[in-house]
């Protein structure tokens, strides 16, 4: 079973409450949080490394506040893993005011997408056909809620590959009556996914090789390790 922890994103921190936090994220990380100017992508990056850091302390029985960060590795497509427990697997995923961090014992992809009006054009750029037929098949708020559950299924699925945009959003079809995603540039490789809703106004999707896997998601509160 994938668990999604997710929580709102930190606001208006003090200094003392950065510092704090800075320190449970991982180096590479936190070296991109302190170059960052935009303060709301800060607070984005810096509160998904502090929700990660409490979803694996939490995985591998540590006592928050007290261990080092955790030491993160890229693969060559630049997926992350995590060198100490390789055989935790994770993904992060920010849209909006919230953040979301999967776990899982096998490979996972989690994406969540805040809900906004559409750019004209997006999906005709990036989607595939059998994509646009079923969005051209509804409108208004219908229209821009399929628009990003299948935005969301998409990230997910990448993020699951590892191999991100570079992929390309239409190389493979969503399988909406059997809940996955089939990739038609690897011949019979299919991927499972699991949408979620519970967000008012955003939209959330998990996705693994596990036919059949379940997710569950949990909130942590604002303020959490603090």
């Amino acid at each position: 079973m994938v668990t999604v922890y997710y929580a709102e994103v930190f606001t208006r921190l003090t200094e003392e409450r950065f510092k704090f936090y800075l320190d449970k994220v991982e180096e590479e990380r936190k070296k991109k949080i302190l170059l960052m100017k935009n303060e709301e992508g800060r607070l984005q990056s810096l509160t998904a490394g502090s929700l990660l850091y409490l979803a694996l302390c939490g995985r591998i029985g540590d006592e928050e506040r007290h261990r080092a960060p955790f030491s993160i590795g890229y693969e060559k497509s630049g997926k992350p893993y995590l060198r100490e427990y390789p055989d935790i697997h994770f993904n992060l995923s920010h849209s909006g005011a919230y953040v979301c961090c999967g776990l899982s014992d096998s490979p996972v992809g989690v994406d969540i997408q805040k809900i906004t009006d559409v750019k004209k054009g997006l999906a005709g750029r990036f989607f595939t056909e059998d994509d646009n037929r079923r969005l051209n098949a509804c409108s208004g708020e219908e229209r821009k809620a399929l628009f990003f559950r299948m935005w969301s299924i998409k990230e997910s699925f990448i993020k699951l590959t590892g191999r991100g945009m570079a992929q390309g959003l239409d190389t493979f079809e969503i399988d909406w009556e059997k809940n996955r995603v089939h990739d038609r540039g690897k011949s019979g490789t299919y991927a499972y996914f699991t949408t979620w809703d519970a967000l008012t106004g955003y939209s959330a999707c998990v996705c693994s090789w596990e036919p059949g896997e379940s997710a569950e998601w949990k909130r942590i509160t604002a303020g959490f390790l603090y």
